[in-house]
This record gives structure tokens, sequence and C-alpha cells, in this order.
């Protein structure tokens, strides 16, 4: 994905629950919390709150939304 494709995807989703992959090919099922310029706000893998952690759009490589059983 594209950083634009990212930030749409991550925009679309604030306050939902996605798949991030990162450069590195881990994935982390986060909730998102916002989105500025350069980055997010994200829970960690716990869910619990959406503000936690601050990544960089540089660090991701794909965002798709995540599929509930």
């Amino acid at each position: 994905m594209t950083e634009t494709e990212i930030l749409d995807a991550l925009n679309a989703n604030i306050g939902k629950r996605v798949r991030i992959t990162f450069d590195d090919g881990f994935v982390q099922s986060v909730l998102i919390g916002s989105v500025d310029e350069e980055g997010f706000l994200h829970s960690g893998p716990d869910g619990t709150d959406p503000n936690d952690f601050w990544t960089r759009f540089e660090g991701v490589t794909l965002v798709e939304p995540e599929i509930s059983n």
C-alpha cells in the first residue's frame, strides 16, 4: 500500500480494530484511536486503550479490517 492508501485506510477505521502489517513482516491487531500527518495512535494487542501507542506510517506496509469469527 502507498502511504496515501495507508492514511485513507486508517482514517476510515478510527474507532475500529484493524490488522497492521509492518515492514519487518510483523502483524498486529490494534484499535485505531486517531491519525495525524505523520502517524497514528492505537491500542496494544490487548485492545483496551486506542491511545496507548503512536506509530509512524513509514513502518507500515498494509492495513486490513479485522475479521471477527
